[in-house]
């Protein structure tokens, strides 16, 4: 399946109990807190965040931070009994047709683990851009992943 039954819109403080509970399930040991997405959603200005519905029901969601002509990646998943249906594309795509009207790179952050994330990254055209130490925590590193909008 490629998820074309699914709809993307923005994210709204009712949806903060799914997302919180997706997340918690993606990221066991270093996930955010529903306080921390609470305030994306009401006190950053340069903060967008996307939910992906199946059935007015939460399979996944994205956030962003726009900032001049920089935007990253703040965090992405999907459920895990909803991946390998396309959501993570259909949500990465919108990450990057949403930035490119303002912004010229967006990069993110990946666990190097992470290996199935990397692959839709790569496919999705994203380069690596260097390691961060210790970014989810000791002797836990990311890879800096980026790509120019725009082109």
């Amino acid at each position: 399946m490629d998820g074309a039954h699914a709809t993307i819109r923005e994210m709204t403080i009712d949806d903060l109990e799914a997302v919180y509970e997706i997340e918690c399930a993606s990221f066991p040991q270093t996930s955010w807190n529903i306080e921390s997405f609470l305030r994306e959603l009401t006190a950053n200005q340069f903060s967008y965040y996307f939910v992906i519905e199946k059935e007015d029901s939460i399979v996944g969601y994205c956030g962003m931070w726009l900032v001049i002509d920089q935007s990253q990646i703040t965090t992405i998943a999907v459920s895990s009994r909803e991946q390998g249906q396309g959501y993570g594309r259909q949500l990465m795509q919108h990450a990057k047709s949403y930035a490119e009207k303002s912004a010229d790179i967006l990069s993110l952050e990946v666990s190097v683990d992470n290996e199935k994330a990397m692959k839709l990254y790569e496919k999705e055209g994203f380069l690596y851009g260097g390691i961060r130490k210790d970014y989810y925590g000791p002797g836990k590193d990311a890879h800096v992943m980026w790509v120019k909008l725009n082109e």
